[in-house]
């Protein structure tokens, strides 16, 4: 048995190092905390097992997602704009993802609800758990790390939904309580368009349209412009990062008298006005980005109540 225990940590450490076929084959791991001589040995069993396979040529080697994570901090955390907070989660998921393999993400997502339900909300949860997969995807993609592997995970349901759909004097109100003119664009375009702040920081101006490359959802997308937005297309690109833009909004809304809102909720609005206008749900999936149908399924309720009117209409 390569596994022993360790007394200063309390942890089970396996250890292997042996020469097979010519070559020498080293491998160290602590086990999770918790973990009794059962699972260790039963550990140490299927590890050396496929360790010699694969030194053998037996099986193939699997990826790990340590190695997916590191790919993902290093490549792309620096060109988000919450970078430093996307590795800081990870982080602090890592005794949950620690030595297993990316065809295991399923097992880990689960083994991390259960572990932390008691102290973590459902959002929160799978906020973790969403940048745990955007890195196994984004190794995948860009750097052949299990690219064979299909990978799925089972997220908390989240119900914080919210319900606030600012109209047009509201956003108007709110933007006139701030000096600077690329902040009013920007909260303007995103009564008009549906767009994060992100998006808009980060969106090039086509013929009629707004350009996103790289979206949250991952995918590039046009974003049709509403006629009021032409005139602000002189203010691109705009000169500020998220967070400082984030900070305007703020202090605008709260000068308002308007704290309880959001900059999402004008995405809200812009949904809203599209359905109440008889626009499709699927319509408003598009201009908003949703990959997911569910996603637009929260506006459902103003649908009916569009078709509703309608038919009330008839004499």
């Amino acid at each position: 048995m390569s596994a022993y225990f360790d007394s200063r940590s309390g942890r089970w450490i396996f250890e292997f190092s042996k020469t097979i076929n010519g070559s020498r084959v080293r491998a160290t791991k602590t086990l999770p905390k918790g973990w009794n001589r059962t699972k260790a040995e039963a550990y140490d069993k299927a590890e050396t097992d496929r360790l010699y396979g694969v030194a053998t040529g037996a099986i193939k080697e699997r990826a790990l997602i340590t190695d997916a994570v590191a790919q993902y901090i290093k490549h792309r955390c620096p060109d988000l704009d919450n970078g430093n907070g996307v590795i800081k989660e990870l982080a602090r998921m890592h005794w949950c993802y620690e030595g297993r393999y990316i065809d295991e993400l399923g097992d880990v997502a689960r083994e991390f609800v259960d572990a932390e339900r008691e102290r973590l909300a459902p959002g929160s949860i799978r906020n973790r758990l969403s940048y745990l997969r955007s890195a196994c995807r984004y190794a995948q993609k860009h750097h052949g790390i299990g690219s064979d592997i299909a990978l799925t995970i089972s997220m908390p349901v989240v119900k914080n939904e919210r319900k606030f759909y600012p109209g047009r004097d509201v956003m108007l109100a709110i933007a006139r309580k701030t000096p600077d003119r690329h902040a009013r664009a920007v909260i303007r375009i995103g009564f008009y368009s549906g767009m994060r702040i992100s998006e808009i920081i980060d969106a090039t101006l086509q013929d009629g349209s707004f350009g996103l490359v790289d979206t949250k959802n991952g995918d590039d997308r046009t974003v049709p412009m509403h006629p009021r937005l032409f005139v602000l297309r002189k203010y691109f690109p705009l000169p500020y990062k998220k967070r400082w833009f984030q900070r305007l909004w703020e202090r605008a809304r709260d000068a308002a008298g308007f704290s309880h809102l959001h900059f999402h909720d004008l995405r809200h609005s812009t949904a809203s006005a599209m359905v109440n206008s008889g626009v499709s749900l699927h319509t408003v999936g598009q201009v908003l980005g949703h990959k997911d149908s569910r996603s637009t399924q929260r506006y459902a309720h103003l649908a009916q109540e569009t078709l509703q009117a309608a038919i009330r209409k008839i004499r």
